[in-house]
């Protein structure tokens, strides 16, 4: 009689088994739909890049300064007006020493123009040493340029007398080839006047 109802059980353990083996998986299927999801990194919070350091910028050639130019423009007054100091060794030695005091500081003591502070500055007075610089300017130019200053230049004015600008420019034009003629004992010294009746002489008061 028992043997009659076995199949009807064995299918009743079967349907069961399959059950419990439904809910478990629906059961672990819902747990892991309930967890949270691992956060994600945003683009703006992922790790940055390193970047390739920019190469560095090619080394620029060091530029000659270039030549100064002077704005001061002469007038024909100023073209005109003679040197009252002969071309000679006496007054090219009297130009030499205001020069070297006043002048080689830029103009170089050669007068090339490659002084200390015109380096330092970044300028580039005219050579003096090439012939040409000055073949066009005359003594009565130079005389106003010194006196009124011209660009980095700064005026003479009052502050150099006439006399040691005359001289200065004799020894200019010696630095650019001329040859001076040789002093004579009489001739005029204005840094040493030992013979008054040798001195210019004085314009009448107005």
């Amino acid at each position: 009689m028992f043997r009659k109802y076995v199949p009807g059980l064995l299918l009743l353990v079967l349907v069961g088994l399959t059950v419990s083996w439904a809910n478990r998986s629906l059961n672990a299927q819902q747990s892991n739909s309930q967890q949270p999801a691992a956060p994600q990194a945003s683009p703006q919070q992922a790790a940055p890049q390193q970047q390739p350091a920019p190469p560095p910028a090619p080394a620029q050639p060091n530029e000659p300064p270039a030549t100064t130019v002077h704005a001061y423009k002469a007038t024909a007054e100023d073209a005109g007006r003679p040197n009252p100091m002969k071309f000679t060794t006496n007054s090219v030695a009297r130009g030499k020493r205001v020069y070297e005091t006043q002048c080689a500081m830029c103009h170089g003591d050669t007068g090339a123009g490659n002084g200390d502070v015109a380096q330092d500055i970044k300028a580039k007075p005219p050579d003096f040493t090439d012939s040409a610089t000055l073949k066009d300017v005359s003594d009565g130019e130079l005389f106003a340029i010194i006196g009124a200053g011209s660009g980095l230049m700064p005026a003479q004015g009052e502050r150099m007398k006439d006399y040691h600008k005359w001289d200065a420019i004799n020894y200019i034009r010696f630095l650019s080839g001329r040859v001076p003629a040789k002093s004579t004992p009489d001739e005029f010294d204005p840094d040493h006047p030992t013979v008054i009746l040798q001195q210019p002489p004085v314009p009448p008061k107005k």
